[in-house]
Parts: structure tokens; C-alpha cells; sequence
């Protein structure tokens, strides 16, 4: 159940709106420029977020993940203000946040940089895919020059960063150099992805009228299978297989229902915050709320409506009375029924293949299908 005194991780989405444009970023219909329509472009206040979060529920909380569906957080305006209050009410707090890095100056970087300074569960990631020649390919609109200045500053002011790297065709031969650089500039790791998109052939990346502009093409398998695990030489062969392992479960759950292994009851009662305030269950339910492709990914999750009902948006009632409604409640009661769509693709999982989620799940943040 979701029952607020239970929450002890958070999982919100600061801001929708974004700078770069990514191809297969849900924010973006049909990998072009055009925004998705059902999205508002939005962001969490200050005045909001101490109004929705008071401080004695910040203090109790043990993670805030700050990751966009449709938006980096770098681009909420008042960002510094929301951290800087979320950490003096528990500065123990883990807090993560995922960014391309390539919006503001350094001297804002340098700031929040300081705000993150000596705490190792304070983490930023930056999304970064290969280097100077290749980066803008997927992460189009998005300044080299600039994701360089500002994670340096955050980095020199004392800030934990790690590096996120999409693998493609066009940068599979960077590799070694992005480790080099990452080193070289203080990162504390790299962690190579194997992007999603590919399931009908190339992204075809297409302009605001849909004329396809160019064409990304996937790795080739031998180069995950053979390459990989030599180099760079921190990437071990196991955490290879995860790309198979992921995608091969869950391919077994949009045919073969399997008891719900929840992710976000793991370790306490995790939630999802939308941007335009709506709360979700999980992540699962708050990505595919405004997707534009929702039937291509579950074809049976027209569920999904209730959530877009503003009986459960912040705006309109406090965080405790939403967790007591009735679509919470029946999406509890639907892991014995198997009735939720959403739930089973995600979390179902028969008693085989218990062990390989277990593992995933164990080694969440090293090599795997995700994105």
C-alpha cells in the first residue's frame, strides 16, 4: 500500500521543460521537434514544493531522485532553492539528478557544484553521449563547449559527478576516450547504456515538419559481446549481459503475467511527482501518463486515464489524501488479480525468472538495456 506515513523516497520531476531534443525522448513526438500535445511544458515552484513537501516530511525522507520523463531539472529556475531546503531539513538525504548539463552558466553550476560538495550520496548524472563530434547527434540542441564548462564547475566546486553515455553506431569507437576524458576531468564513473528506439530499425531523427534529418543506427551485437568487456578495463562481462537479460524479461511480460515483485516497495514506499503535480505510483505509471507512444509500448494500459484525473493532482489536495484514493488502492489489489497492465509488464515476475529480476535490480546503474 501507499501509505504516506510509509513514503521514504521520492521520485519527482522538477521541471518539463527541456533544452535539448533528444530522439527518443517521449517529450517529442514521432523522434521530431515538435512537442508531445499532451504535455504542458511546467515546473515545480519553490512556494510549491515547501507547500506540497512540508518540512517534517522532507526530514523523514531518505531519497529524492530528481529525473525527467519530459524534462531536466537543470532548467527549474529555482532548483538551488528546492535542494537547499530539502538538505537543511535532512542532510543526509540521498539526492540524485539527471541532466544534459547544457543549460545555465558555470558560475550556477559552481553553486550547485558547492551544494554537493564533500556528500558522496549527493550525485549528478550527466547524460552525455560520446564527445565534441557526436554528442548533438541524439542529444540535438545541446552545446558541447558548454556541457564541458559546467560540469567542470560543478565538479571544481566539489560536486559528485558521474557520466551517462548512450552507445550508437556513430560513437561506439569513443569509449576509451570518454573514460580518458571523464578521469582527466574528475568524474567519478562512467556508465555506458544501450538505448531503446531500435525496435523497428534506425531512429529516423526528423526535423519540426517530420522530414527525416538523418539516421542513428544501433552498436553491432559483436561489439557488446567481444569489445566491451576489454575496454575501457572497469567494465566487466557480466554486466554485459544485463542488456539481454533485461530486454529478454521484459519481452515475458507483456505475454506472461508473474507475481508482482513491486520495485517502488523494495526498501519502503517509493512515489512518482509529475512536474504539473499529478502523483503516480511509480515511475512506470508517470511515463507512460502523457507518452506518445502508449499503445506502441502497452498495449493494454488504458488504465493509465485515472492518473490523469486532477483528483490527484498536488494542486488540488495534499500528498496524504492522494495516497488514500481509490487508484492506489486499486493498484495494490490488482498485483493478485494480475489485472494491472502496468504492473505486470514491469514487475511480474514468474518464479524462473525471480533470480535474473533480483539481479537487475541489484545491479541497478551498471550496464543495462534503459532509456
Amino acid at each position: 500500500m501507499w501509505n504516506y506515513d510509509d513514503v521514504n523516497f521520492v521520485n519527482i520531476e522538477l521541471s518539463s521543460l527541456c533544452n535539448s531534443i533528444c530522439a527518443w525522448c517521449p517529450r517529442y513526438e514521432d523522434m521530431s521537434s515538435v512537442v508531445n500535445k499532451q504535455l504542458t511544458p511546467t515546473y515545480i515552484t519553490f512556494d510549491q514544493f515547501k507547500d506540497w513537501f512540508p518540512a517534517d516530511f522532507c526530514a523523514r525522507i531518505d531519497n529524492w531522485t530528481c529525473s525527467g520523463d519530459y524534462g531536466d531539472a537543470g532548467t527549474n529556475p529555482d532548483l538551488l532553492l528546492i535542494l537547499d531546503y530539502v538538505l537543511t531539513q535532512n542532510p543526509e538525504a540521498s539526492v540524485h539528478l539527471n541532466t544534459n548539463g547544457g543549460m545555465r552558466n558555470s558560475k550556477w553550476w559552481g553553486e550547485l557544484g558547492e551544494l554537493f560538495s564533500h556528500r558522496e550520496q549527493r550525485k549528478m548524472i550527466f547524460s552525455i553521449d560520446g564527445l565534441e563530434d557526436t554528442n548533438h547527434l541524439y542529444r540535438r540542441n545541446v552545446k558541447w563547449d558548454k556541457v564541458m564548462e559546467n560540469a567542470g564547475a560543478f565538479i571544481d566546486n566539489g560536486g559528485n559527478a558521474y557520466w551517462d553515455f548512450l552507445i550508437f553506431k556513430h560513437n561506439e569507437h569513443q569509449v576509451a576516450d570518454v573514460k580518458y576524458l571523464a578521469c582527466e576531468m574528475g568524474f567519478l564513473d562512467v556508465t555506458v547504456k544501450y538505448p531503446r528506439g531500435f525496435e523497428k530499425g534506425n531512429m529516423q531523427v526528423k526535423d519540426a515538419d517530420y522530414n527525416v534529418l538523418y539516421e542513428l543506427e544501433p552498436i553491432d551485437e559483436s561489439y557488446i559481446q567481444n569489445t566491451y568487456p576489454a575496454t575501457p578495463p572497469n567494465y566487466k562481462a557480466e554486466d554485459v549481459q544485463y542488456i539481454t537479460i533485461k530486454e529478454s524479461v521484459e519481452t515475458l511480460h507483456a505475454e506472461t503475467p508473474g507475481d508482482i515483485e513491486c520495485f517502488s516497495h523494495r526498501n519502503g514506499v517509493e512515489i512518482r511527482i509529475a512536474a504539473d503535480g499529478t502523483v503516480y505510483p511509480c515511475v512506470h505509471f508517470g511515463h507512460l501518463s502523457k507518452h506518445p507512444r502508449p499503445k506502441q509500448l502497452f498495449p493494454k494500459a488504458q488504465m493509465i486515464d485515472i492518473f490523469k484525473d486532477k483528483r490527484l493532482s498536488l494542486h488540488d489536495r495534499s500528498l496524504k489524501e492522494i495516497l488514500a484514493d481509490d487508484p492506489y488502492k486499486w493498484v495494490h489489489d490488482s498485483w493478485e488479480s494480475k489485472s494491472c497492465v502496468v504492473c505486470w509488464e514491469n514487475c511480474g515476475v514468474s518464479k524462473e525468472k525471480k533470480s535474473v529480476m533480483e539481479q537487475i535490480y541489484q545491479n541497478e546503474g551498471k550496464i543495462h538495456g534503459t532509456v
